[in-house]
């Protein structure tokens, strides 16, 4: 008997092993039936037997085992895709899922090869074409399922983010009003002026965290380019990170034309991120370096800093949000967020314009450069 037809015969039984695995999995807090426990093991294998009995020749095949056919049996896909939802529903972990997909798996190639009396070789080929119907649907489920947690937490990342603007407005503007009040002491005064830092830094974490949310989605982010002086731009952002940083020296040189039609708020984050990032990675007493250089057509900023060089492993995941490498957060001071979002929506802007993002690190430090086109090839969104 073929595994096609043994499927076929043997569905039930298989199913109601899928169901007893399954019930040990089910979260503690939750108490599932039977009926949901089983949802789509019954159809997921029928079109699995389904795939099987259909011909495939030798490069479809070697195709299908290479996972270049996605589309090859839309049943599988869309059963698997389905499973993988009801599952996240129902609060099963993804490795919950993976052990369903192995122990579905186990459960068939048992029973198949148990009640075979002389194997041949097209048992094999059958069991070779079972293995990779199988591999599809666990990836079609996982795929989907990692796709919804990933939704999920940037829709939590986007309404924490949203709900927390308003009461940090309030303590800033509270913050600002003991500021000016005569009758308080110079110990008070110093602990108002402390509230008023602290809330502005987390208001500059709120912004990073809607940023990130909305690019997550797969929406640019948005750019509103006007007429703008990069040079002037540039020297306010120094003094603002100056005064956070009094300690550090920061050395700015400026060459040709600077000017050209960009987003001045979005840049400012560009400038903010880049410079606080070689400030707080840079080797302590060494000047942070930051050169603008305008050409016919384009800018170029360039941020280096002294320090020890970025590992070709940290280089990877440099610009990708949340992801802090257990390096980058050792030797990261007092000051930082740790969201690791600066640097990702910092290219993501400057994505927006048109431009690019390159770092290079070595024994004589780390630079960002940054070229940006005059005139925004990508526009207001």
């Amino acid at each position: 008997m073929n595994i096609s037809e043994f499927i076929e015969q043997q569905v039930n039984a298989i199913v109601d092993e899928w169901v007893e695995f399954a019930r040990t999995r089910v979260p503690l807090s939750r108490e599932i039936a039977r009926g949901e426990l089983a949802d789509h093991a019954r159809v997921l294998l029928l079109a699995i037997a389904a795939d099987l009995r259909r011909g495939q020749g030798a490069q479809a095949a070697y195709e299908k085992s290479q996972g270049n056919r996605p589309g090859n049996s839309p049943n599988i896909t869309r059963v698997a895709q389905d499973h993988a939802e009801q599952r996240f529903n129902k609060g099963f972990s993804i490795d919950d899922l993976l052990s369903e997909f192995r122990a579905l798996r186990a459960s068939v190639i048992r029973r198949w090869t148990e009640q075979l009396q002389s194997p041949k070789r097209e048992h094999l080929d059958e069991l070779t074409r079972f293995g990779e119907a199988m591999d599809q649907s666990m990836t079609e489920s996982v795929s989907l399922y990692t796709r919804k947690v990933n939704d999920s937490r940037n829709r939590l990342l986007g309404v924490l983010g949203h709900d927390l603007r308003t009461p940090l407005g309030v303590v800033q503007m509270s913050a600002r009003y003991l500021l000016q009040v005569d009758t308080l002491s110079g110990t008070q005064t110093k602990a108002a002026a402390r509230i008023l830092t602290a809330a502005e830094r987390m208001n500059a974490m709120v912004k990073d965290i809607l940023d990130f949310t909305q690019t997550a989605f797969g929406l640019t982010m948005p750019i509103m380019p006007a007429p703008l002086d990069l040079g002037q731009l540039t020297k306010s952002i120094v003094g603002e990170v100056s005064t956070v940083h009094p300690d550090c020296r920061i050395k700015l040189s400026c060459e040709g034309d600077l000017a050209g039609h960009w987003d001045s708020a979005r840049l400012g984050q560009v400038l903010a991120n880049l410079i606080a990032n070689a400030v707080q990675h840079g080797a302590e007493g060494q000047p942070v370096a930051l050169n603008l250089h305008g050409t016919a057509d384009m800018v170029r900023l360039e941020v280096h800093n002294e320090g020890s060089p970025i590992s070709a492993q940290d280089l990877q995941t440099l610009f990708s949000p949340l992801r802090q490498t257990p390096s980058s957060e050792a030797e990261r001071r007092n000051g930082s967020s740790g969201l690791g979002l600066g640097l990702y929506i910092a290219k993501e802007i400057v994505t927006a314009h048109g431009g690019s993002v390159e770092v290079t690190s070595g024994d004589k430090g780390t630079c960002f450069c940054v070229q940006l086109p005059r005139t925004s090839s990508v526009g207001a969104h």
